[in-house]
């Protein structure tokens, strides 16, 4: 009926609604809508919701669901402004959404509600489109007319949250469903979901006690009830034996390690692709992990074949998916101990630095993907989605030929924590790996020579934490090229003031397979520079200006400097460069919401992804290299390495833009008038500084293919 009466008052295809490009721009609306649960929501945030709409407001005639959507995300947005103080925002927000969807909540309401019936087949929609529309109908329920049936409403977005796996938003809908029930067969049907927020949540003892409720019920309700043919539906799914969810949540419970594996293996098995299976298969691996079922290196990789087969990065926004691999990390190291070899560590090692950022490198997509931010977000959020084929030490070695790659991990808890650190040497393919209790002298080092916090570590610290992680390359590493792939929580640290004396060039990585997919720099006769400076507020950015100005005029390079985004764009458009220079501030955001503060006005890395990037890219800006907060974001350097440089110099944390300056102009003046290679360059000057200096220089890193 609803579906009917739809297309006969609103006259529209709501299957063809939801196809083509529609259904990117619902994805990216979702996106959107992810910030707003963010606590507390920042000003930053929804000024990007604002921009990210307006931009596809722009767009000829955006379909009508489309429309709905922004009406529906934009007039929440205007309630958060309007409880930060910010009345003109929050009227400008109210004022686009009736713009987009004139005629009310109450018709917002019968579109949404038809792209989630049954007709619309929503495991096809994709997770993203069906939460997006489950997100705006929770909204829109709470601001609609007395005529609609709130209880109705609400069951049909339990229903279809529940059908596609999405519990975070089955867990928003249950209590409003419970208060709004006006018939005994919609309180039914609020146990009944009730009980399977329960089951997923592993408390299978109290999921049993409601399901037994919900069944009693259930009986007792007859046709006349408006939920009578959801309550039946509700009851036929539970089975006296169970689906493979209970069989798998039970045998978790016992510790039945041989049953948890095969039962959630089986729940993959059953589910559409995507994040839940993905999960699902995440589980079972992991009951494989905690029930010593891995008992070789052979197995292990049979392990990562089966969690690649089913796309285990997609599982990222539902459940913690590093924990988990991480102790797939640690079985790997046990079997080593027991006598097994060594590469299997490095493999899976290296598939946790994939999953942080690594396969979001090397897979550029053209500029179209990056037409606004909030697509050019979504694009990378497919990226770091991606599962990968695990690389081994053999290709490492074949790969990248004079570098020592090594992986740093750090775990455990408060006055147990274990540092492993596997070292995989130039020309030999067996690594070494190492693992040695942290001791509170250690930990203390450690927690000195992290972030800005390092600019004041003592020296002694420095040099505990660097024979920590280089002990394997040895005291003098002269000419040495080091790769290094930290973990998150040793992401923002000195590197190239703990790199052994004698290293040549240190870079970072979020993987080595990331360093393997990035195409090598080449080294252009005269480099095509251009860049864009902050030079009213920043010494720093005008140091880098004029030393990029003596080198133009000795003839060294081509330089192009711009004053604004779209005199770069027009730049980048007309012909190609080798090196892009931005140096301004940067806002300590992360992902979509990290703010570049240029001439013209802020700008978010999204804008940059679609400029065609050269292989070169130095981001003299705070905090654009820093390690993300969340799995489902990305810093300003990443992106730049996913939309194709294969080298971005960035700031780790909040840098000293004056001796950030300074360090860049001898880079610049040794690489582009010397001709040394920029890894080389940039820890020679780093090294030329006077000691006293170094530590507050070493905020600048390089990231990528060193």
């Amino acid at each position: 009926m609803v579906v009917t009466a739809v297309r006969r008052h609103l006259e529209v295809d709501l299957l063809a609604d939801l196809q083509g490009l529609d259904a990117t721009d619902v994805r990216a609306i979702t996106r959107l809508y992810q910030v707003l649960d963010r606590r507390p929501v920042y000003s930053d945030a929804l000024d990007h919701i604002v921009q990210s709409v307006d931009q596809h407001y722009s767009r000829a005639a955006p379909k009508p669901l489309v429309r709905r959507l922004l009406a529906s995300l934009l007039d929440e947005t205007g309630a958060h402004f309007q409880e930060l103080g910010r009345a003109q925002e929050a009227a400008q927000c109210h004022r686009i959404a009736t713009e987009l969807a004139p005629d009310g909540p109450d018709r917002t309401i019968l579109h949404l509600l038809s792209a989630i019936h049954s007709e619309q087949q929503l495991h096809t929609l994709g997770s993203h489109t069906v939460d997006a529309v489950l997100r705006a109908l929770l909204h829109e329920v709470g601001r609609s007319g007395r005529k609609i049936r709130r209880a109705r409403i609400l069951a049909a977005v339990a229903y279809a949250a529940h059908s596609t796996a999405n519990f975070e938003r089955l867990r928003t809908a249950v209590e409003p469903l419970a208060a709004a029930a006006d018939t005994p067969g919609y309180q039914a049907l609020a146990t009944f979901y009730r009980s399977r927020l329960l089951l997923a949540g592993g408390r299978l003892a109290e999921a049993r006690a409601l399901e037994r409720e919900f069944s009693r019920t259930a009986a007792r309700i007859g046709p006349k009830d408006r939920a009578h043919e959801m309550v039946a539906s509700a009851l036929e799914s539970l089975t006296p034996d169970g689906g493979a969810m209970d069989q798998a949540a039970e045998a978790a419970r016992r510790g039945d390690h041989v049953g948890a594996a095969g039962w959630y293996g089986q729940c993959a098995e059953e589910l559409p692709a995507g994040p839940f299976r993905a999960t699902m298969r995440l589980f079972a691996e992991a009951a494989r992990v905690q029930g010593g079922l891995l008992p070789s290196p052979a197995a292990v990789r049979q392990c990562l074949s089966r969690l690649c087969a089913d796309n285990v990065f997609a599982a990222r926004t539902i459940t913690d998916v590093e924990s988990i691999l991480t102790g797939l990390l640690m079985r790997a190291i046990d079997l080593h101990q027991a006598g097994a070899d060594a590469q299997i560590v490095a493999e899976v090692a290296d598939f946790l630095g994939e999953f942080r950022g690594g396969t979001a490198v090397g897979r550029p997509q053209g500029s179209g993907a990056y037409d606004t931010d909030a697509r050019a977000d979504m694009t990378l959020v497919d990226f770091l989605a991606q599962a990968t084929t695990p690389v081994t030490a053999a290709e490492i070695v074949t790969g990248l030929p004079a570098h020592h790659v090594v992986w740093v991990h750090v775990t455990g808890q408060t006055g147990e924590h274990h540092l492993t650190v596997v070292t995989l040497r130039p020309s030999d393919p067996v690594p070494l790996v190492r693992r040695t209790h942290l001791s509170t002298a250690d930990g203390k080092a450690l927690a000195q020579c992290l972030d800005e916090d390092s600019e004041d570590a003592p020296a002694e610290a420095v040099r505990r934490i660097s024979d920590l992680f280089f002990a394997d390359i040895g005291p003098d590493a002269l000419g040495t090229r080091i790769l290094v792939v930290p973990d998150s929580a040793t992401w923002a640290m000195p590197w190239n003031e703990l790199a052994p004396h004698g290293t040549a060039a240190l870079a970072i990585s979020m993987s080595a397979a990331a360093a393997l997919r990035s195409r090598p720099a080449r080294a252009a006769v005269v480099p095509r520079v251009i860049g864009i400076f902050d030079e009213v507020e920043l010494e720093g950015s005008r140091l880098e200006a004029r030393a990029l100005d003596r080198l133009d005029a000795q003839g060294h390079i081509r330089f192009t400097r711009v004053h604004s985004l779209a005199e770069l764009r027009d730049a980048l458009e007309t012909a190609p460069y080798d090196i892009l220079t931005i140096s301004v501030h940067g806002t300590e955001s992360d992902g979509f919401e990290y703010r570049m503060l240029l001439p013209d006005g802020p700008s978010s890395p999204a804008a940059l992804l679609r400029l065609g990037l050269p292989e070169v890219v130095v981001l003299g800006c705070c905090w654009s290299a820093k390690s993300t907060e969340r799995a489902d974001t990305t810093a300003a350097a990443l992106s730049c390495l996913a939309a194709g440089a294969s080298q971005v110099v960035g700031g780790l944390w909040a840098i000293d833009d004056e001796l950030a300056g300074r360090l860049l102009a001898d880079t610049y003046d040794r690489h582009l008038r010397r001709g040394v290679p920029l890894p080389q360059a940039l820890r020679q000057a780093h090294l030329a500084l006077p000691p006293d200096l170094r530590p507050g220089a070493a905020g600048l890193a390089l990231i990528g293919r060193g």
